[in-house]
């Protein structure tokens, strides 16, 4: 499993490791120490020009804007992940297909965040989609009634203590008193869509 992410790392996502003698790592602050030496040990009989001097000093100032603009950059693309994510919540998602043609998909129940500030969508169905990997999102009723006329099967946990494997073609769909999206199948019963575990078209089987 992997560590829980930092604040940091959550709203700073494109940051990565780097060496401890990396350029990247200086600062403006530290860019006028470096000029304040080149001042200090120039050859008084060649010392900068003024016009050398503005020029760095201007290069220096050109350094402090990038780097606040690249931090505020990374800051708003972090809050963007954990807004969009956390959107889903609730939501019937699918994700790509597969190499074997199988896509995962079922209700968010949660979001995590990984290395790199990476959102992973939880879904009930005990599975995991990454974020980038989404390609519908719908209400779970409007996702059930597309389920019309297909088969699945689910893992009915509503007694948590006595979980059923249900499966058939799904009939119809409607919500519960709860406003739970519920399928009906054609053995009589009902299943809801958060306990879905995998949906195949009823002429494949």
């Amino acid at each position: 499993m992997m560590e829980p992410v930092s604040a940091t790392s959550l709203l700073n996502p494109t940051a990565a490791p780097r060496g401890a003698n990396s350029f990247e790592d200086l600062g403006s602050s530290d860019f006028l120490k470096l000029l304040l030496t080149q001042l200090t040990n120039q050859d008084p009989m060649e010392p900068t020009g003024n016009e050398e001097l503005l020029r760095q000093i201007s290069s220096i100032r050109e350094i402090e804007l990038s780097t606040t603009l690249t931090e505020s950059l990374r800051l708003l693309t972090g809050q963007q992940h954990v807004t969009a994510s956390s959107a889903m919540i609730g939501q019937y998602v699918t994700g790509m297909p597969g190499a074997d043609g199988n896509a995962i998909r079922g209700i968010v129940s949660g979001v995590r965040f990984v290395d790199g500030g990476r959102a992973v969508l939880l879904l009930s169905n005990g599975t995991e989609l990454p974020l980038e990997q989404v390609s519908t999102i719908e209400p779970p009723l409007r996702a059930a009634e597309a389920l019309i006329g297909q088969s699945v099967i689910g893992l009915d946990a509503r007694d948590p203590k006595n979980p059923q494997l249900v499966e058939g073609l799904v009939t119809g769909a409607r919500l519960d008193e709860k406003g739970e999206a519920l399928l009906e199948l054609d053995s009589g019963g009902d299943l809801r869509m958060r306990d879905v575990i995998t949906v195949t078209a009823a002429d494949s089987e």
